[in-house]
């Protein structure tokens, strides 16, 4: 094979993924089985030839279709088995983004109803052996809110911070997703009738959302707070890391799952950019479901965490 010829992959091949599922489609159905089909099919995302995966696993019935074409009938839940993150299927079409309310469109997609927390983050470390990359800067930043290597007590189920954007997406990439970027985000805040802030347009209170305190609060606690679609706490307890795109980019399209981003140095600034109040913010401004926000992409700090987007059309087999 010549040099020019060898394939462009991300994760493990194709080929070898392919295969493993043919064997996997000759077991009876069961919960290992979805779950082995499952971390099969998202490992492969990103490589050139993905779609023969996905095709073959659709047609043996190791993932099923996200879409529906009742219109009455409630969005589409299902739980990730590789992290147990509850995913929304956001549908396809058209949304406002931006404080101009312009249009565009994008496919179908899944994004965590909560984001990840401590306890989740805590998983990762465990099956993983994660570190940080001894490039990163500030390693001595990461988690730094734990204690001999456990989450702050009392706060597991908590969204998981003092992470940047490689932290971030070491972890998603174990779950079988990634980041979702700040439109598809926004898409999910907005709904179709691009509305101000994910409940509607009356203005966030402390009462209404976890903003103007002094820390995080265990996810699901301000369910007023749920986008058209069912994602909760995307304003409030923590801003959230996005999928970092070119400036090219069009706006609602897929980019790759995991992008290649340099590390700051230098002096030389990389940013990505964080959507979603945090629980300190106050202003009207910044709460609202349009806002963005720059940040360093090695920055941890204690406002930011994130939640799981898969870029796929399908979810596991029940």
């Amino acid at each position: 094979m010549d040099e020019d010829d060898t394939p462009n992959t991300v994760g493990p091949p194709s080929a070898k993924a392919l295969h493993e599922l043919t064997l996997l489609a000759k077991r009876q159905p069961s919960p290992k089985r979805s779950s082995a089909a499952w971390r099969l099919v998202t490992s492969v995302m990103g490589n050139p030839d993905a779609h023969g995966v996905l095709d073959f696993a659709r047609e043996n019935d190791l993932v099923l279709p996200c879409e529906h074409t009742d219109s009455t009938t409630a969005n589409l839940t299902w739980q990730n088995p590789l992290d147990g993150s509850e995913m929304v299927w956001i549908p396809p079409g058209k949304f406002l983004y931006g404080t101009a309310n312009k249009t565009a469109e994008t496919a179908g997609f899944s994004l965590g109803r909560f984001p990840v927390t401590h306890e989740q983050y805590a998983k990762f470390c465990a099956e993983t052996g994660y570190t940080p990359a001894a490039e990163h800067p500030n390693n001595e930043s990461f988690l730094s809110n734990w204690r001999s290597g456990k989450p702050p007590k009392g706060k597991e189920r908590h969204p998981v911070t003092q992470v940047s954007l490689f932290d971030a997406l070491a972890y998603a990439k174990w779950a079988g997703g990634t980041l979702p970027t700040e439109w598809l985000w926004e898409k999910a805040a907005r709904g179709t009738d691009g509305r101000t802030y994910p409940w509607g347009d009356s203005v966030p209170s402390k009462k209404l959302a976890q903003i103007a305190v002094t820390g995080t609060c265990e996810v699901g606690k301000f369910s007023r707070v749920r986008s058209p679609y069912g994602c909760e706490e995307l304003i409030g307890n923590v801003s959230e890391w996005c999928l970092p795109t070119t400036e090219d980019a069009v706006i609602g399209a897929f980019p790759e799952p995991y992008p290649k981003v340099a590390y700051p140095s230098d002096g030389e600034p990389v940013q990505s950019v964080v959507r979603g109040a945090c629980f300190l913010r106050t202003s009207v401004t910044a709460t609202k479901s349009s806002h963005r926000r720059n940040l360093s992409v090695a920055r941890r700090n204690h406002w930011v965490g994130f939640r799981l987007a898969v870029l796929l059309p399908v979810r596991p087999a029940e």
